[in-house]
């Protein structure tokens, strides 16, 4: 190139000299523009004249096509020969006659092998659709091989379809009866695999091809191959051939045309509850790219689109976009789809709704399990890439929506349900593979409907993210809806709000989002790495939940409590003889199919008379704070507390208006001495700077009889500071309130 230029340079500067220059300036050019002896002629040509591929060009002539392989068109064209061409039409069509079928079907074969543009064996090895042919061999080596797909001339006609669910341009739905939409279907991407695409996966190229194409060898790894496979071809000669106007690649069988992932999950009714319950979040609406560029001012074309929290791809969609411009989404954005067969899915309800208990039906009736339960079940089914089976058995692909790795066996998916697609590619699953939330601490609030309203609480803590891991054990407890609905905590279906008061009373309050974050997060327990379950025989045991005020759980001979229940066993007047068992309940582990969960243990509780709740803050506490409730009771004879309170108003280590202790910042573990041990030492004199003239511990005025000394007030203030343990000077990082 930089020698014809400089020709021309020469010619201009040479003009003087006009007449005897002309010529030369002529000849140089007729050189420089002159096709190079070896160049054998167009596509459409070299075919023609090899003489094997008749059966081709005949398709290619039904199909109007000529012209384009004749030079009006730059292509690649992966060419079979009459031999496969004959053997694919008898086994597909009954006949080797291109004109007995329908000319759409021959155009969708045909055009299949009609590549848009030029593509020598370096491009179909490691397209660079961002850098072109200026790619340095550092940015050749990024993402080497994953451009895999290029657009041919494959394509089905517009088709009229009966929308399910409408949604317009502002976001409304659109009433759908009786309406039918234009849908106008994209050309089809061919998959060329590269040994490039392996090597920067990581995984075996043989394995992993040969895994959708058994009856094809992976050639892609040979010396004297071109490194890639079509599709499920191989390219016979080893090598591009070039023509006048783009390339040639023999290959040695018919490509049969590919469909997307959606089409070929419509087309198999084993797959129809999970198209039907994918579909639940589809909606048709307005495609301006399409019906500007291919609408012609008369057609208005729709396409269908998927509307989830839950990242489901859209696998109707021949492209990810529809913008042709857009090569370097085009040619990589895929997915993969691990779709479960219609018996996976009834093997999978009856195993974990069926069962008795659940409160679902114990026959099949995905209609009556919660959407929030769906989406997760789909979204475990999703990939937004296209993967391959050593990855997913390398534990490289993770759900989008929940972070944990989705898991199974691809070796038991059976051979007819590897389908590799236009947009990404589909496993068919005969056995269903539960995503982390129906298998970890979890899965009780997904399996059990009686755990309905605490599921919202967990989705209000943010703390459900959290219970999927497998980096942590867990214990969770779980209260049902009618432990709730005893302590006038209910669900309001007429606002949607969880209510607080009477059930059905207008005045209710709405429980706010924190107060169910509480409630969720004072039934978990972290078990930091252990895996223990609860102790159901004799002996104590205190857990630290995740409550922000530091609630605990307490084990006490096979019962259950928490902080809040056991403070209402403190004495004061109107509470002097508690009832223990009103604080404590059983409790009664939840497994899931007969064993402990992923990553920890599940309880119920109160499970005789579901009216027991472990309240989650100490809201609702008559008293929240203990200095509060000494000084309302400073006067209660006979309380345990009484002589503590006592003695710290003596000190004036009380703010009697505001009912608190002053200077007191922060929580304190308190070393309260009784009543009783307090008076007998002021009696003996061995308690220090106090003084009583009282002769009795039963006294009526002993604490009107007991005073400080004289000059030792402060003294006593920094005595009784002596049976506080802030919590931030504590040696015990973990202490029960």
């Amino acid at each position: 190139m930089l020698l014809g230029k400089s020709k021309l340079v020469g010619c201009a500067l040479a003009l003087a000299s006009l007449a005897g220059l002309t010529v030369s300036c002529q000849e140089d050019m007729k050189d420089y523009y002159e096709e190079p002896n070896w160049l054998k002629g167009s596509i459409y040509e070299i075919l023609e004249d090899n003489g094997n591929y008749s059966l081709f060009l005949k398709g290619v002539d039904l199909c109007d096509y000529t012209d384009l392989l004749k030079g009006r068109s730059i292509l690649t064209v992966m060419a079979p020969d009459d031999a496969s061409m004959s053997s694919y039409l008898q086994t597909n069509y009954g006949t080797t006659d291109l004109e007995a079928l329908p000319l759409s079907e021959v155009k969708k074969l045909i055009g299949f092998h009609l590549l848009y543009y030029s593509f020598d064996s370096q491009k179909l090895r490691n397209f660079r659709p961002l850098e072109g042919d200026g790619a340095t061999e550092e940015e050749k080596e990024v993402n080497a091989g994953l451009y895999y797909k290029f657009r041919t001339r494959s394509q089905d006609a517009p088709t009229q379809v009966q929308a399910s669910r409408m949604i317009d341009a502002s976001g409304a739905i659109v009433d759908t009866v009786g309406v039918t939409v234009d849908i106008y279907h994209l050309e089809r991407f061919i998959p060329v695999f590269s040994k490039y695409m392996f090597q920067t996966k990581v995984i075996d190229a043989k394995k992993n091809y040969e895994y959708f194409f058994p009856n094809t060898e992976w050639k892609g790894d040979d010396a004297s191959s071109l490194g890639f496979n079509v599709s499920d071809a191989v390219v016979t000669n080893e090598q591009e051939v070039i023509a006048k106007n783009g390339y040639i690649y023999y290959v040695d069988r018919v490509i049969r045309p590919l469909e997307t992932i959606y089409k070929e999950l419509e087309s198999n009714s084993d797959y129809s509850q999970y198209l039907a319950l994918y579909d639940q979040y589809g909606y048709y609406t307005l495609n301006e790219d399409l019906t500007n560029t291919y609408g012609g001012g008369t057609k208005t074309y729709y396409s269908k689109y998927y509307q989830s929290s839950y990242r489901l791809p859209n696998i109707w969609l021949e492209w990810p976009v529809s913008i042709y411009s857009e090569m370097a989404t085009l040619s990589r954005a895929s997915y993969s789809i691990f779709a479960p067969t219609n018996s996976a899915f009834d093997n999978f309800y009856r195993d974990y709704w069926g069962q008795p208990g659940t409160g679902y039906p114990t026959e099949v009736s995905y209609d009556s399990i919660a959407s929030d339960a769906i989406g997760y079940l789909l979204s475990n089914s999703v990939y937004s890439s296209l993967c391959f089976p050593e990855e997913i058995t390398n534990g490289d692909i993770q759900n989008a929506t929940t972070g944990t790795v989705i898991s199974f066996d691809p070796e038991g998916v059976p051979q007819a349900n590897r389908r590799m697609c236009v947009n990404g590619v589909l496993y068919g699953q005969s056995i269903l593979t539960p995503p982390a939330v129906f298998g970890s601490v979890s899965g009780p609030a997904y399996q059990y409907k009686k755990y309905n309203l605490f599921l919202q609480f967990l989705n209000r803590s943010a703390m459900l993210s959290e219970l999927f891991s497998d980096q942590v054990k867990y214990i969770v407890l779980y209260p049902n809806d009618a432990q709730f609905e005893s302590n006038e905590i209910w669900y309001d279906s007429i606002s949607g709000n969880i209510k607080s008061g009477l059930i059905g009373s207008t005045t209710a309050v709405n429980l706010g989002s924190s107060a169910q974050s509480q409630y969720a997060k004072a039934h978990i327990i972290n078990l930091y790495g252990a895996t223990d379950a609860l102790p159901e025989g004799s002996g104590v045991k205190v857990y630290r939940t995740f409550a922000d005020n530091k609630l605990y759980i307490y084990v006490k001979d096979g019962k259950i409590s928490n902080s809040y229940k056991l403070n209402n066993l403190l004495q004061y007047a109107g509470n002097m003889e508690p009832d223990a068992s009103s604080v404590w309940t059983d409790f009664d582990e939840i497994l899931f199919r007969g064993e402990e969960w992923s990553n920890g243990h599940c309880y119920a509780y109160d499970t005789q008379n579901n009216s027991f709740l472990l309240p989650g803050n100490l809201d609702n506490a008559t008293y929240a704070n203990f200095v509060p409730l000494m000084y309302a009771h400073r006067n209660d004879e006979g309380t345990l507390f009484q002589g503590f309170i006592q003695l710290l108003m003596k000190a004036d280590m009380i703010d009697e208006q505001a009912q608190t202790m002053n200077y007191q910042t922060e929580n304190c573990i308190m070393l309260i001495p009784t009543t009783m041990a307090i008076k007998q030492a002021i009696l003996a004199g061995t308690f220090p700077h106090v003084i009583t003239t009282a002769t009795s511990a039963d006294d009526a005025d002993f604490w009107n009889l007991t005073t400080v000394k004289e000059g030792e007030l402060e003294a006593l203030q920094h005595y009784m500071l002596q049976y506080f343990l802030p919590e931030s000077t504590s040696p015990a990082t973990e202490y029960p309130y």
